[in-house]
């Protein structure tokens, strides 16, 4: 069966973009360095190419931010959410 594939653009601190990558279940791959959010969008459209040749659909993980997310707010707000214990 195939595993369904996930992507999201970050916007890093030093103004470049990385892409994190999950596949189902329970695998996530981040790649750095890329120079311009059109970079991180091309190395996505290969990914998706090679995952399409795989029977792996890929879709973007938070279709509501379709553009990149700026990472320093979204690790604020992963450290900010509330536990499980709490």
């Amino acid at each position: 069966m195939a595993r369904r594939v996930s992507y999201q653009i970050f916007d890093t601190p030093d103004g470049r973009f990385a892409v994190t990558v999950t596949i189902e279940p329970d695998k996530t791959m981040v790649r750095t360095g890329f120079a311009t959010q059109a970079e991180a969008g091309a190395w996505v459209e290969g990914l998706r190419d090679i995952m399409t040749a795989l029977g792996a659909p890929v879709s973007l993980a938070f279709p509501e931010y379709p553009s990149s997310l700026p990472l320093n707010d979204v690790l604020a707000f992963i450290r900010d959410a509330p536990s499980e214990a709490d």
